[in-house]
């Protein structure tokens, strides 16, 4: 990983790896092989994790969060008519940061890719 001014360039292989990981652990969530195989995947995770200057390379899945038109760390895909109260349904590509986690201190490396849908009144209740 380099650091420019204002841009982070990161190995397209650190991408595919993350990106990757990410599509295991969403496959896997809730069944009984992931907890045979979770203490792998934060190792992977880990390998990547904080260098000697507090920076670390990870990844945010932003399902269920809200989603506004200002929101620049995702490109959505708005399912249905309306466009109020939007929520996202769907992550192909989850958010990919680096930077220093525990300070807050990250920059978008990749924009998530989501699927977003209206949460009307009615949904919520069900």
């Amino acid at each position: 990983m380099k650091a420019t001014s204002n841009e982070i360039i990161v190995d397209k292989k650190i991408l595919t790896i993350l990106n990757q990981l990410f599509e295991i652990e969403r496959k896997l969530d809730g069944s009984e092989d992931f907890n045979k195989i979770s203490r792998n995947i934060s190792r992977i995770k880990d390998s990547l994790s904080q260098d000697a200057n507090g920076q670390e390379i990870f990844y945010e899945n932003p399902m269920g969060q809200k989603y506004t038109d200002t929101r620049n760390d995702l490109e959505a895909h708005i399912i249905g008519e309306s466009t109020e109260n939007l929520v996202v349904v769907d992550v192909i590509k989850p958010i990919i940061l680096f930077g220093n986690r525990q300070l807050g201190l990250t920059q978008v490396v990749q924009r998530g890719v989501v699927s977003v849908e209206s949460k009307s009144i009615n949904k919520e209740e069900k």
